[in-house]
Parts: structure tokens; C-alpha cells; sequence
């Protein structure tokens, strides 16, 4: 059964225990729940799987490492002008390595408490030139204009992934796909493109998107991205 087990996994970038199940349970293999969490524990400590978050797993060694340059500056500058609200924050910069074409003017997205957001908004617009409070896509049609640095300012998400106001990668690949419709920043083949360069890369937390994308009503559509 093991050997079933590795040459499943081998074949995929990502898997689920339920996906291992299915497999096992259609090649007429009997298994206990105790058998297969034993092998899974030995293959992962073989290194030849890695965790992807709870029920998950990973043919992928490396995890994605995100960069936070493009948007430490305007973390750095919130967190001191308002120390008691909850934010978080990312920019597509931070993923300029992974389009297929080249981009030079980038978004900034910060998704904070809606109380604050006209204080947030009258402070940054004097800092950047192209500050946006909650746009949609009427607002994009008409009077919208992408600056060098356009800022974003969005109502937080509960239950949304971040550590220390940073956006993890799970979060910022699950808030492309809405606002890349949204603000038409990218059309639904750029996203795959970019998608699939990082997770096919780089090992991802998958159980965390597919239940941050649950919270934005995304979860069908990332799974079938996903699969």
C-alpha cells in the first residue's frame, strides 16, 4: 500500500487524504484510517511529501516565500498612525516575477475595519496620487486611474490570512482572482498563468485558500483553477 500511496502523490503537485482515499478504495485496496496516516507520517518525514495545510499534502519541497518590500513602507506607516487597527495589506508588485507580461504600474490593497477608513483615506491620498476608497467596477468604467502606485482600501475579510498586517500568499492569490475582475486588472488567463507559476513552484497552504476563498464565495471557482 505504500508503494500505491507514493506513486499517487508522485504524480500530482498537490493532493487530498480524501483524493488517496478514493484511489485506494477503487483499485480494490483495503486500508484502515490508522495505515494510511502511518504511511503519510513516514513518507513526510522520507521527505517525499511536505504538508499543504490540514488534509493536504505536497509533492513540492520549497515553500513560497513572499516579499515584502513592496509594501513595508505603508505597513510600517499605518501600524504608527493607527496602533489599534486591524489591516492587512499587499500589493501586486509582489508578484510581478510570476505575469506573463511585464507590469509597471502596480495596486496596493489595504483591508481594514470600515471605521477607519476615511481617516486612512485623507491620510494616504496626500502620499500617494492615486487613492481609491472601495471602488467597483462602475468606478473603474468610468473616473479610474491606475497610477505608478494605486491604492485600494477595502472592508476586512474575517477569518482572512495574515501575519502582522502582511497578506499571506493563500490570501493574495484568492483577492487577485475577485479583484482582477473587479478592477480588470487581469484577464482570467493571466491569473491561471500566474496561479499556476507559484503553485506548481512553490508549496502553498492549501487548505488555508480553499477556506479563505469559502469566506469571499470563491471556492468552486478555485478549486476547479486548482484542479
Amino acid at each position: 500500500m505504500k508503494q500505491s500511496i507514493l506513486n499517487f502523490a508522485q504524480d500530482r503537485k498537490y493532493f487530498q487524504i480524501s483524493q488517496l482515499k478514493a484511489l485506494l478504495t477503487s483499485r480494490n485496496i483495503s486500508f484502515a484510517e490508522d495505515s494510511i496516516k502511518k504511511i503519510v507520517y513516514y513518507l513526510k518525514k522520507e521527505g517525499k511529501i511536505f504538508s499543504a495545510g490540514r488534509g493536504w499534502y505536497s509533492t513540492i519541497d520549497h515553500p513560497f516565500v513572499l516579499d515584502k518590500k513592496p509594501v513595508q513602507e505603508i505597513v510600517d506607516y499605518l501600524d504608527k498612525e493607527f496602533p489599534l487597527m486591524y489591516f492587512s495589506c499587499w500589493s501586486t508588485e509582489q508578484l510581478k516575477l510570476f505575469y506573463h507580461h511585464i507590469q509597471v504600474r502596480f495596486v496596493i490593497f489595504i483591508y481594514s475595519e470600515t471605521d477607519y477608513h476615511p481617516s486612512i483615506y485623507e491620510r494616504l491620498r496626500h502620499k500617494y496620487s492615486s487613492v481609491y476608497l472601495n471602488p467597483g467596477k462602475r468606478d473603474v468604467e468610468s473616473a479610474f486611474i491606475f497610477d505608478h502606485k494605486t491604492v485600494i482600501i477595502r472592508p476586512s475579510i474575517s477569518e482572512e490570512p495574515q501575519v502582522n498586517h502582511y497578506a499571506t500568499i493563500e490570501k493574495i492569490l484568492v483577492d487577485l482572482f475577485i479583484e482582477g475582475k473587479k478592477l480588470q486588472l487581469l484577464d482570467e488567463w493571466e491569473y491561471q498563468q500566474v496561479f499556476q507559476k507559484i503553485v506548481d513552484n512553490y508549496r502553498v497552504n492549501m487548505a488555508k485558500l480553499i477556506r479563505y476563498a469559502n469566506r469571499r464565495n470563491v471556492k468552486k471557482e478555485m478549486l476547479s483553477i486548482i484542479h
